[in-house]
């Protein structure tokens, strides 16, 4: 039994290495303006974050090398006072990520695939620890479950039945219009000159989604290419952006 503790503890260890590596590579990324992950998810969620993707980045740093840490292999007997804060600790990663998955699932509407990794391996580690004999780790199985049922609860279902991904797709350019927009007839007009394809969606069957992302005008451009992922709001910069479109 002994030796099979150590292992999850072990494992547990190389688990938060892992995690503090990953989103440490992310957040190199994103000071460099790209990024791991590339759906249409990633960039929405990162778009709604206040004070920017870096600072959610930077907290998950900090967990996983705090957990690497407090778990780290050690030739002295394991601290009962250490063990309760990395309890502690994962237990609040793995409810947080209810947060995370639920709003993607029934709020945005899209995966981030970078966050679903993530949440896997607060998963992986929740596991490991409980193996190594912490059992107080299944709150935070439990505050996650409990978490993603409000959300499924609580948030308004798309109108129509189709969400944002359904709507954006592979498209690279999706405008959010509304018919008594006179700035988004300007900005069609635009496309048309230029012979731009661009992906209409009505921002009435979205308001939730532009409301929870602070977004209170339209036309909103969502920009869905392979090397770079952005909104875009208001006329003038959409404008401005389709202009220098060759």
């Amino acid at each position: 039994m002994d030796r099979q503790r150590e292992i999850a503890r072990t494992s547990f260890f190389m688990l938060s290495i892992t995690g503090t590596l990953v989103v440490l590579i992310e957040v190199a990324m994103n000071l460099s303006r790209t990024s791991l992950c590339i759906s249409e998810g990633c960039t929405t969620v990162a778009s709604q974050v206040r004070y920017g993707n870096i600072t959610i980045l930077l907290l998950g740093a900090a967990a996983f090398l705090l957990l690497s840490i407090l778990s780290r292999p050690s030739s002295s007997k394991h601290s009962s006072r250490r063990d309760q804060i990395v309890s502690m600790i994962l237990c609040a990663a793995i409810a947080s990520e209810g947060f995370l998955v639920g709003y993607q699932a029934f709020r945005v509407h899209a995966p981030c695939w970078f966050c679903l990794a993530i949440c896997a391996l607060f998963a992986l580690m929740g596991i490991s620890w409980i193996l190594s004999g912490h059992w107080e780790v299944t709150t935070g199985f439990a505050g996650f479950l409990t978490v993603l049922v409000l959300f499924y609860l609580i948030l308004p279902v798309p109108i129509g039945g189709k969400s944002l991904g359904d709507h954006v797709g592979q498209n690279p350019l999706t405008l959010f219009y509304s018919d008594s927009c006179k700035s988004c007839e300007e900005i069609e007009t635009l496309c048309k000159e230029r012979n731009i394809i661009i992906n209409k969606v009505d921002a009435d069957e979205h308001f939730d989604l532009l409301e929870g992302m602070d977004i209170y005008e339209i036309p909103v451009l969502f920009i869905n290419g392979n090397e770079e992922k952005r909104v875009l709001i208001g006329k003038k910069k959409i404008a401005a952006y389709l202009s220098e479109m060759e």
